[in-house]
């Protein structure tokens, strides 16, 4: 078979189990760090109010993982559909066009991040500047959180190479 005749396999893996878990888990845990950085923030009330010792501990420790399982379920909801869209065919055009090194990732997953935000807004109906600002910003940040999370579960970078077209 001729070099120019040869099948295209750069949709195919040597790792169909990470990319499996990697699918599954990069929204989920994007969403539940997401969610526990804002708790901790942005939505961090009076800490007063919690009381001192141990029953402070534990209420924090609850809160928190509450928080986390909240932005887990979340990312899996919000994360899943956005991933299969949008984010494995960014994954198919890295690894075919790039060398699959984090930082693309990182790139890419700010840009799906971002129009998924924008969807959102779409979506919602709701083009106030602010809404319009947080709706970019946190489609952004997860999105970039996500593809850190799907790289380092696939590790696309140990076999990009095998995938790029010869010249």
């Amino acid at each position: 078979m001729s070099e120019a005749a040869q099948p295209n396999n750069w949709l195919k893996t040597r790792k169909p189990g990470r990319l499996t878990i990697a699918v599954l888990m990069a929204a989920p845990i994007a969403g539940a760090v997401v969610a526990l950085v804002l708790a901790l923030t942005v939505f961090r009330g009076d800490p007063a109010a919690e009381g001192t010792g141990a029953a402070a501990v534990i209420g924090i420790v609850s809160g928190a993982a509450t928080v986390m399982a909240t932005g887990f379920m979340l990312g899996a909801v919000i994360g899943w559909p956005v991933t299969l869209v949008l984010g494995l065919p960014a994954h198919a055009m890295l690894l075919r066009k790039t060398s699959a090194k984090i930082g693309w990732y990182a790139l890419g997953g700010g840009v799906v991040g971002a129009v998924a935000g924008a969807l959102r807004l779409v979506q919602t109906s709701t083009f106030a500047r602010d809404a319009v600002l947080l709706h970019l910003a946190m489609g952004a940040v997860t999105g970039t959180l996500a593809a850190l999370v799907f790289w380092w579960l696939r590790r696309p970078d140990s076999d990009a190479a095998e995938f790029k077209p010869r010249s």
